[in-house]
């Protein structure tokens, strides 16, 4: 894979490559989002501070959300752009390098491989980044499924295969590591590759290709570290 595409392709988190914030006058984001079914009202927004990726350097954006009112039930909700992962202070793209990194390089758990991103050397530390692997494991062949959908969209009417010519098999050394279920770990670099490696061969912005597999996941929210 050819580091320079693929750097291309990771420069931006969504807010930079999409258009669907928009930008307040103070120069912070406001997501919108659309009214739930059901009678609910708009009822102001939220502040969320969110790490991002634009032009390959990391920022830290202030994020409004809208939020929502069921009068009859006095219920609260709010719209969530597909970037942000509940509970987690960075952007899904910079959680999917960090994996990446960790799961595609050679040196285990606390030592990642390179970044693909320099900046994100040293951003979050590697017991953090090791919460995110524990956390995304167990879900990890329903992203990996969700992924192949929005890639196999993305490439009609060529196959998939084309992308990926030496097939989708893991490096050697990650699952010579010491994992509780492999198999989990070899779904969830294949979810990652699919990502990664698919928006560098199609030339779209990974983060594009991420909110559309996020979309596709059966059971978006809390669970999926997508």
């Amino acid at each position: 894979m050819d580091a320079e595409r693929l750097r291309d392709v990771v420069r931006g988190s969504l807010v930079a490559v999409s258009g669907l914030y928009r930008v307040r006058s103070d120069g912070d984001l406001q997501y919108d989002g659309v009214r739930p079914d059901g009678g609910w009202d708009a009822h102001g927004y939220f502040l969320r501070l969110l790490w991002m990726l634009s032009d390959g350097k990391l920022v830290r954006r202030r994020l409004w959300k809208q939020r929502w009112l069921q009068p009859d039930e006095g219920r609260t909700c709010h719209s969530r752009p597909p970037e942000d992962i509940p509970s987690l202070g960075c952007c899904s793209l910079i959680v999917v390098l960090k994996l990446w990194s960790l799961l595609d390089g050679d040196d285990g758990c606390h030592n990642s491989g390179d970044e693909v991103v320099p900046e994100l050397r040293g951003h979050v530390d590697a017991r953090t980044v090791e919460r995110w692997l524990h956390r995304a494991l167990p879900h990890a062949l329903e992203l990996q499924q969700a992924a192949l959908r929005a890639l196999i969209e993305r490439c009609e009417p060529r196959p998939v295969e084309r992308l990926f010519p030496t097939g989708l098999s893991p490096p050697r050394g990650l699952l010579h590591r010491r994992w509780r279920d492999p198999s989990l770990v070899a779904s969830l670099w294949r979810a990652l590759a699919v990502i990664v490696v698919g928006a560098t061969e199609l030339c779209i912005p990974a983060s594009l290709l991420l909110a559309e597999a996020r979309g596709r996941c059966g059971t978006p929210g809390r669970r999926s570290i997508f």
